[in-house]
């Protein structure tokens, strides 16, 4: 049999994940997310598909870039099946709520429409359901799916396509094996066609065994000098890597106590989330947890309620540690805290992930000595660190060995989110040490499979 697949969003590019699959007489979706940084006025262009036609959306995990455009593709007529994971379920709804925000501001700067609304959101987790690791559900046409452990995000999931003997692995974001909360990604050894992420597909991280060490001497540094220390963070899995660790060296005390300031009330909302679902963390904090242990909590440790707590953050004396979102530095409170902190050398901002093309994050690490926040011109003499110790992706040996896992049965690999440089050197690398057809699909082509 044979169906086609086409590459709507995630191709040539890193964010906006949104693939279709025609089994023939059904169509599947795997993602609907949002753009973010260069080129997100596409999030108010018209779907290439008519979504009244999708009979399921099968959600990969709940970062913004996977989800984000759900609410609309509901508002423009899609009344299928959404599912997940249950922890993903749990997660997008705040999660889509916060993007709402941001996109009616960034509608209002552009003079652009409404993308959606909380009525939009609310129709949307009607139509979602949640259900667990290795569990088959049986789609039309003969298709299978079954979600995987992805090991990015809590609750985050490959997708199985499976018919007939032959699968489609469509990996979602892949988690680094580095998490100190999360088991390894789930090994998959039989994939016919691998759809995979390759946002790192051209760097080797350093050992990521270090992180925790690396961490405490940026804190112990900045806190010598007398400065802040600012993470911009992502409110789901990042922040609450980086509260278990900071919370590991102070409980320890290998750092000193100073204030830790958690400026994101959805980051405090996915903090309870994470909680609730200790099934999807190592056996060893799942018992932790079960056993009443509050792994997020300590004595130093603030949660920033609304703008006005944000804006008197800074009236702390002395050294601190601020995270605030978004992890990007393309939005939220950590702009005002980058305002207020840049021009400070005895500071520190530490970036921890991916920063995309065209956002402050991306500047900042290509070394911009000045910046343009709230239309002030911001010097930049605050200390910029890296530590992608913390990154919940795979490096290039990591994507390699997994495809390596599946190489004996992998008819093509197509490598996506990813820039195209990254995703032009993995695929060669795949077809290099493994003898596996990888290529780099564009937006909008499509491919026909035997599927």
């Amino acid at each position: 049999m044979q169906s086609t697949l086409y590459f709507y969003g995630a191709a040539g590019m890193v964010t906006g994940s949104n693939f279709l699959l025609d089994t023939g007489t059904s169509k599947l979706l795997v993602d609907c997310g949002l753009m973010q940084g260069m080129g997100e006025e596409r999030n108010w262009e018209p779907f290439v598909y008519e979504p009244k036609e999708i009979s399921h959306l099968i959600v990969t995990h709940a970062h913004i870039d996977h989800i984000g455009r759900i609410p609309l593709l509901v508002k423009k007529g899609f009344k299928g099946k959404i599912i997940s994971t249950k922890a993903t379920m749990a997660l997008a709804e705040p999660l889509l709520l916060d993007a709402m925000e941001i996109v009616a501001h960034a509608a209002e700067k552009g003079g652009r429409g409404e993308l959606y609304n909380a009525r939009d959101i609310a129709e949307a987790m009607g139509l979602w359901s949640g259900i667990g690791y290795g569990e088959e559900v049986a789609l039309p046409d003969g298709v299978s799916l079954t979600l995987l452990d992805a090991g990015h995000i809590l609750g985050s999931a490959m997708v199985r396509l499976s018919r007939q003997g032959r699968s489609i692995v469509c990996t979602g974001d892949l988690g680094g094996g580095n998490s100190p909360l999360l088991p390894p990604t789930h090994e998959v050894a039989d994939a016919t066609y691998v759809v995979m992420e390759g946002t790192y597909g051209d760097k080797v991280r350093p050992e990521d065994s270090q992180r925790r060490e690396e961490l405490e001497n940026v804190i112990e540094e900045t806190i010598a000098r007398g400065g802040t220390l600012l993470i911009p963070a992502f409110s789901t899995e990042r922040t609450q890597d980086l509260m278990y660790e900071i919370r590991t060296l102070m409980v320890e005390k290998r750092v000193p106590s100073v204030p830790v300031f958690v400026d994101s009330p959805l980051a405090q909302k996915i903090t309870r989330a994470f909680v609730a679902h200790p099934e999807y963390f190592t056996p060893e904090i799942r018992t932790r947890v079960e056993a009443g242990e509050d792994i997020f909590g300590f004595p130093e440790l603030r949660f920033v309620e609304n703008a006005e707590e944000s804006r008197r953050v800074h009236e702390t004396a002395g050294p601190k540690i601020i995270l605030a979102g978004s992890g990007m530095s393309s939005g939220g409170r950590v702009i005002g805290h980058e305002r207020k902190l840049l021009p400070d050398p005895k500071s520190t901002l530490l970036i921890v992930g991916y920063q995309a093309a065209g956002t402050i994050g991306r500047r900042l690490i290509e070394g911009a000595r000045t910046l343009t926040l709230y239309k002030e011109h911001i010097p930049v003499r605050a200390k910029i660190e890296t530590l992608y110790g913390y990154s919940a992706h795979r490096d290039s040996e990591g994507l390699l060995e997994f495809v390596n896992k599946t190489a004996s049965t992998a008819e093509e690999v197509f490598v996506v989110h990813a820039e195209p440089a990254a995703a032009a050197f993995l695929a060669q690398r795949i077809r290099d040490y493994l003898s596996v057809k990888a290529t780099v699909p564009q937006a909008g082509d499509k491919i026909v499979l035997q599927f």
